[in-house]
């Protein structure tokens, strides 16, 4: 119920197509503008070194220590004790956010339709908490209006459940940044995937076995097969284009080697399944290689 409510609330809100747009070319742009090094730091704060959204990393910081936080001050409030105690929490937890802003940010970035207004409205409400805990952390600092500070705290963190729903949202009922292979089942037996005369030289080819779609490209004498869809987001990587030995998806230009799978950019996080590759009286057969990268 709560949650049809808030996306029939969240579908009518049209100005955050338009903001979230405009402030994801804003962000575009300042990558672009960094060139290699630009692209370098999206990666990272993306997460794709670690093989995992750093983002999700990063939140469990703020929400534990201003969780704390509140414990803190309703403590100081009934002892008159134990102040430094709510302040510290909620500095250590507010530095830390600063990074969580970022990398959420960036994530945003790649997102469309759906996803970009939760995304939006999820980003909003998280930048209006840290607003509320910075002026929070400058009273307690500074020695005056405690009792102001700890207001705007629980306002803060009372936002922060909002947005932390809508988050959660985002990933688990929309399906935000879930892998896109973790539902299918590769053939871990040799299968016909195509006819040898069907695959062409240097072209890359959508395969459909057993239900999953898998990627074929035709090097030489060698054909090479990994997962193609984008553990990203879903995208068609047979439509994208090759570069270096690397298949680039197009829609969010996430780059996987065409021989490994391993993740070669960003924004995905996660590697591609490998697919191990025969020729048997003229059908090319392909079964899930023991040394994928990827175990799902």
């Amino acid at each position: 119920m709560i949650t049809r409510a808030v996306d029939r609330f969240l579908a009518g809100q049209r100005w955050l197509d338009r903001l979230g747009g405009w402030l994801q070319k804003v962000i575009a742009a300042i990558y672009a503008g960094l060139g290699a090094p630009g692209r370098a730091l999206k990666d990272l704060l993306n997460g794709t070194w670690l093989g995992h959204q750093l983002h999700p990393v990063i939140t469990d910081v703020p929400v534990g220590a201003w969780t704390l936080g509140v414990v803190f001050d309703i403590a100081y409030l009934a002892t008159h004790r134990g102040a430094a105690a709510a302040d510290w929490t909620i500095l250590i937890g507010l530095i830390v956010a600063f990074g969580a802003v970022i990398t959420g940010y960036t994530e945003f970035v790649d997102t469309a339709d759906r996803e970009l207004r939760y995304g939006i409205a999820h980003g909003l409400l998280n930048t209006v908490v840290v607003v509320l805990y910075l002026i929070s952390v400058i009273l307690r600092f500074t020695g005056t209006a405690r009792g102001l500070a700890i207001g705007l705290a629980f306002i803060g963190y009372l936002v922060l459940t909002v947005a932390a729903f809508l988050g959660g949202e985002l990933v688990a009922n929309i399906g935000y940044g879930v892998n896109h292979h973790a539902f299918q089942s590769p053939p871990t037996d040799w299968t016909p995937a195509l006819m040898d005369t069907q695959l062409a030289e240097a072209k890359l080819t959508r395969a459909q076995v057993e239900g999953v779609p898998i990627l074929l490209y035709r090097r030489g004498p060698t054909i090479l097969a990994i997962s193609e869809t984008c553990s990203h987001a879903g995208g068609p990587l047979s439509e994208g284009k090759v570069d270096a030995g690397r298949v680039i998806c197009p829609w969010h230009a996430s780059r996987f080697d065409l021989i490994t799978g391993r993740v070669k950019g960003g924004p995905a996080t996660i590697n591609a399944v490998r697919y191990d590759v025969r020729v048997e009286n003229g059908r090319i057969e392909v079964k899930r290689s023991a040394e994928t990268l990827q175990q799902s």
